[in-house]
């Protein structure tokens, strides 16, 4: 499999040389240009950044009268994000998301521009327009047989119920992208790491940390040094390890960066680990995201990154009404379940150990509905700590036991999945399926699917 530089590079000559001869072919090019440079990150050598090309298509432009397509307005709004920043290329990237949004063909571009419109989506963070361009690149790629396209297609559609809240809905898309990867004759080990920081699997996650750095370093793909980042930031801070929290995040929190969903995140860690300073350096970054796209969303993580950093207590209660307010709009309980938390988490602190109880009890029952075992331990620490009392839990490190693949065949059966429809998403046999559930059971100590579900409650 060629490497994603590689092709960035091979890419970017094929556009230079056909600029002059066909300027609609060569803009068609860069879009893919933009896509596998996205896949570099980190790791692009020169010649092949996402800021090389951006200046390539900045020197190719759509010659004036000549029809715009939805490609045309991605390579235009990508150049302007790469070269002049995101206030000045927010209009450009909304306008791109929307001409993909009406285009509704099944032209051969078409894969293509919802890649990079994916990747707009996330830079805006509006996670709805990501979500809803991913399902419909899945579809499109399913229908047409396209199997890299479908693995960008998952991977997108992944970190979008990942971060909305929805474990399991990732953990399927991870598990089929892996195991795409896999058939390829490499390995991706990215979407277990996210799944078991979430979880507060730490022993897993941190076992995965350097698996997951060694194969992005052999497929030169940078974007998942970025994500593996944020593994540890949000491993960390369920656990509140506030500053290995905020060390865990690299530099690639700029205009261009993928983790705008972090930014909330990293205040927390930063103004609880004492650094105010590095805390509102990011307020005002999640100001300025919020500026160009008000979704429910970052109003939400701009009111509850606020109130974090509010020294006034009027002001920081009405900014967490304000993000329990916004966050509750939103598809999946993530964000609504981490306002919550920091909510409780002030009041309890404040001695109104009433009022604490009524926020720290929806965290614990949002987050031990995802699954998201360090979070609900987190709100259960604070639940006790206004007095009240909660029954005995499971260990944190349940279930870690089987291999990787017997998870995965695992919690799909646990959910209801046939053999044969495991077999299809995991590109495996239905006897080989067959063997893996049998060796589940044996360890499990079960007999029957119903027991593996009990035996999986993640997985709900």
């Amino acid at each position: 499999m060629r490497q994603p530089a590689e092709a960035t590079s091979a890419l970017l000559a094929a556009a230079i040389e056909l600029g002059s001869v066909d300027i609609r072919l060569a803009r068609d090019i860069l879009v893919e240009a933009i896509v596998d440079a996205q896949i570099n990150g980190r790791l692009a050598p020169g010649g092949t950044t996402r800021a090389d090309v951006a200046r390539v298509a900045e020197s190719l432009p759509l010659p004036p009268g000549a029809q715009a397509t939805p490609g045309d307005f991605i390579v235009d709004a990508d150049a302007a994000l790469q070269l002049h920043g995101l206030a000045s290329a927010a209009p450009h990237l909304r306008q791109a998301l929307d001409a993909v949004r009406r285009d509704r063909s099944d032209s051969p571009e078409m894969l293509q521009w919802l890649a990079a419109a994916c990747a707009d989506a996330t830079i805006l963070a509006d996670d709805d327009a990501l979500n809803e361009l991913a399902r419909r690149m899945e579809a499109q790629a399913r229908d047409q047989g396209a199997v890299i396209p479908l693995a960008l297609a998952l991977s997108h559609a992944g970190v979008s119920e990942m971060v909305a809240g929805d474990l399991l809905a990732a953990e399927r898309c991870f598990i089929e992208l892996a195991a795409i990867v896999e058939a390829r004759g490499f390995d991706w080990s990215l979407g277990s790491l996210l799944i078991a920081a979430w979880r507060g699997q730490a022993k897993q996650a941190y076992a995965l940390l350097d698996t997951v750095s060694a194969e992005a370093a052999r497929q030169g793909q940078g974007y998942q040094l970025v994500f593996a980042d944020y593994a540890r930031c949000i491993l960390e801070l369920g656990f509140g390890h506030y500053r290995e929290a905020y060390a865990s995040v690299g530099a690639d929190t700029d205009d261009t960066s993928q983790l705008k969903f972090a930014f909330a995140d990293l205040v927390e860690a930063a103004q609880r680990s004492g650094d105010h300073r590095a805390a509102q350096c990011h307020v005002d970054r999640l100001a300025a995201l919020t500026a160009v796209s008000p979704t429910p969303r970052n109003l939400g993580l701009l009111a509850r990154a606020r109130a974090i950093v509010s020294g006034d207590a009027a002001e920081a209660e009405d900014l967490y009404e304000q993000a329990v307010a916004q966050h509750a709009l939103l598809r999946g309980p993530a964000h609504v379940a981490r306002s919550h938390l920091v909510y409780g988490e002030w009041l309890r602190r404040g001695g109104r150990r009433r009022d604490a109880r009524e926020h720290l009890r929806a965290a614990h029952a949002l987050f031990e509905e995802m699954g998201a075992r360090a979070f609900s331990s987190r709100a259960r620490t604070e639940l006790q700590a206004t007095g009240e009392t909660l029954r005995p839990r499971r260990s944190l490190e349940a279930d870690t036991h089987l291999t990787a693949q017997e998870e995965h065949v695992a919690r799909l059966a646990a959910v209801g999945a046939t053999n044969a429809e495991i077999a299809a998403q995991l590109y495996l046999s239905a006897y080989t399926v067959d063997y893996h559930l049998r060796k589940v059971f044996r360890k499990l100590g079960v007999t029957s699917r119903r027991q593996l579900f009990r035996s999986h409650p993640d997985s709900a």
